[in-house]
């Protein structure tokens, strides 16, 4: 990869461009892609806290597990509590609400100063002896945005990198995987090598937490809004209940109760009803006072989907089904 990054603009320009065509997808698309996977090299292979990040969430599903057509602008990362100074163990330990409230917020505190103060300034003096390219690196709470040299302008689709970096999440189970620009996919002869080796979450834990979140909006109330770009959980977890991964997901419930255990204690909700997210009382479709919202929000996302894109309406009813197998466990 590191090859085409040391490319002229216009060879990558024109490399990007017949991606895209190949791909039935905006060219702007095939460039960011091809700057994550870049940056997801480097951090996990030529940084020095690459061995205290784990790669997860719904760039994994896309690029670590083929399980998903959606193009995800973000980088999310497990970052190993041990770094902010925590002993191996020590948020595990048990704590009141309120404690358990006050150290979530001083992780937070100690994560945005180790992005702003540690990791930020070592990607402006590191990633340019690595990747020739004008970087732009900037800090911002508990994430760092990367601003590239763009080719492509596409309204949806802002020419930076937003790593989300946080403590607060498993690292369990994790492998390493093989992740490809989409850009290799297509005209590997181009690269010198085609893709790199990351440490990632298992699909089978992400299902889970995927679910989770799908559990937990089922009991939204009526009056509390539901986050921006939420339906890309909705036709996530559709995309992985159509694959192998949900049997596999099946036959790990431990994983669900490790995932509603963590959630519970990590982002301890009043409303969510974690403590019924099992078999038997699984929810995976939205209440009907916020369907309409989600349809809308799914609407405007389209533009980050290719491939195959299903309707909501077809979304929904595959989660139907699969909320009865859940059930019937």
């Amino acid at each position: 990869m590191l090859n085409i990054a040391g490319e002229g603009a216009a060879f990558r320009r024109d490399l990007f461009y017949e991606t895209a065509m190949s791909m039935a997808v905006h060219p702007a698309i095939a460039e960011k892609d091809f700057w994550v996977c870049v940056l997801l090299d480097f951090l996990f292979n030529h940084c020095k806290w690459g061995k205290n990040f784990a790669f997860k969430g719904g760039t994994s599903l896309s690029k670590a597990f083929g399980l998903i057509n959606r193009f995800s602008e973000d980088i999310d990362l497990v970052l190993d509590w041990q770094v902010l100074g925590y002993t191996r163990d020590e948020p595990l330990h048990e704590r009141s609400i309120t404690q358990q409230a006050l150290l979530c917020q001083e992780a937070n505190l100690r994560t945005a100063q180790f992005l702003a103060d540690e990791l930020a300034p070592a990607l402006r003096l590191e990633l340019p002896l690595h990747v020739a390219v004008p970087f732009e690196i900037i800090p911002w709470k508990e994430d760092i945005l990367i601003r590239y040299p763009k080719a492509f302008s596409l309204n949806a689709i802002q020419p930076e990198v937003r790593l989300e970096i946080g403590p607060m999440a498993s690292w369990l189970p994790n492998a390493s995987e093989k992740i490809y620009p989409y850009a290799a996919e297509h005209f590997p002869g181009a690269f010198k090598k085609t893709f790199t080796v990351i440490r990632t979450i298992s699909a089978e834990r992400t299902f889970w937490e995927k679910a989770t979140i799908l559990h937990q909006e089922a009991h939204r109330n009526s009056k509390k809004q539901v986050p921006p770009r939420y339906s890309r959980h909705y036709y996530d977890l559709y995309r992985m209940t159509q694959s192998s991964v949900a049997k596999r997901a099946l036959e790990r419930l431990d994983l669900l109760e490790k995932v509603v255990a963590f959630k519970q204690r990590f982002y301890r909700s009043p409303w969510a009803s974690y403590e019924t997210a099992r078999p038997g009382s699984f929810c995976l479709l939205p209440s009907e006072y916020h369907r309409e919202e989600l349809q809308v929000d799914y609407r405007k996302m389209q533009a980050m989907l290719f491939g195959d894109i299903p309707t909501f309406e077809a979304i929904e009813r595959g989660l139907a089904d699969f909320e009865k197998r859940i059930n019937a466990l």
